[in-house]
């Protein structure tokens, strides 16, 4: 089952295919990224989601991402909250 990562303050040139060769750089195993962009511009909206494989992905990304400096920016990393509930998502079943 893969678990949702949160990864936030990213700088607005940051792609999907940036962050899958960060993670392919660690060794991390990842199922999707998904960058957020606006609707209308397309550009991105400073955040992305990462499913990870397993719960020792989601550790080692948060480890290694989570207050990394980039650009003028520090990386925030951490497990996905449920926005509804602010816990973390339910698992798939």
């Amino acid at each position: 089952m893969s678990k949702t990562i949160f990864m936030g303050n990213l700088p607005t040139w940051v792609s999907a295919d940036e962050i899958e060769g960060w993670l392919n750089n660690e060794g991390i195993v990842f199922d999707e990224v998904k960058v957020i962009r606006d609707f209308e511009t397309q550009e991105s909206k400073g955040f992305a989601f990462i499913e990870a494989a397993t719960d020792e992905d989601v550790e080692a990304t948060i480890k290694r991402f989570n207050r990394a400096p980039i650009d003028d920016k520090v990386l925030r990393v951490n497990e996905a909250r449920d926005s509804e509930t602010g816990q973390g998502k339910p698992r798939r079943r």
